[in-house]
């Protein structure tokens, strides 16, 4: 009779435990009226930082750099030359952060379409009573670079343990490994996964 129980509490654990799992995805917009096949080239405009995390938004730019690539999205704009534009341009101080004129002047100049700005908001180790797990969260925007319109934006969250996970012992993701499948699902929101 002990077995049946048992057998009977597993069962029930393992139907609702995926209730728990952390599974929610980004949320997103995508302008009405966006028609994006215009767009051949974007420039990601240095990110927001607002962890303690020390280069935390270059390390982001590099995940979302290479996956528009791996897509075969748009083209992207060296860092560098980006920089360069942005600082001539004025905009050093205020890191994720574009004005409208300097987005036009600028797309002129660097010959792109659209600009990707972001902030990250979370990266690194969290704590939950006596344990810690990597997190990152982030923010998204693709502007255009003419009319300064929002054509997409996605805000997301990703922790490298779940309820699984603390059970069990089975092992966390890293930072890095959580970047990537944070950056993967917000694009998917814009091109489908």
């Amino acid at each position: 009779m002990n077995n049946i129980n048992y057998i009977k509490q597993t069962i029930l654990l393992l139907a609702v435990l995926p209730l728990f799992y952390n599974c929610a995805g980004p949320m997103s917009y995508i302008h009405p009226t966006a028609d994006l096949t215009y767009i051949k080239t974007v420039a990601i405009v240095p990110f927001q930082n607002l962890t303690k995390e020390k280069h935390a938004e270059g390390k982001l730019m590099n995940v979302v750099a290479t996956e528009i690539l791996r897509r075969g999205i748009f083209d992207v704009v060296e860092f560098g030359e980006v920089d360069k534009v942005l600082n001539e341009e004025g905009i050093r101080k205020e890191k994720g952060v574009i004005s409208k004129s300097v987005a036009e002047r600028a797309g002129k100049r660097l010959n792109v379409q659209a600009f990707i700005v972001g902030a990250v908001e979370e990266y690194g180790m969290s704590r939950a009573g006596s344990s810690s797990y990597p997190e990152v969260s982030a923010s998204l925007k693709l502007i255009d670079a003419k009319s300064y319109k929002i054509l997409w934006e996605a805000t997301h969250s990703v922790k490298g343990t779940t309820i699984l996970d603390r059970l069990f012992g089975i092992g966390k993701k890293s930072s890095s490994d959580l970047c990537r499948e944070l950056v993967e699902e917000m694009f998917d929101t814009l091109f489908g996964g």
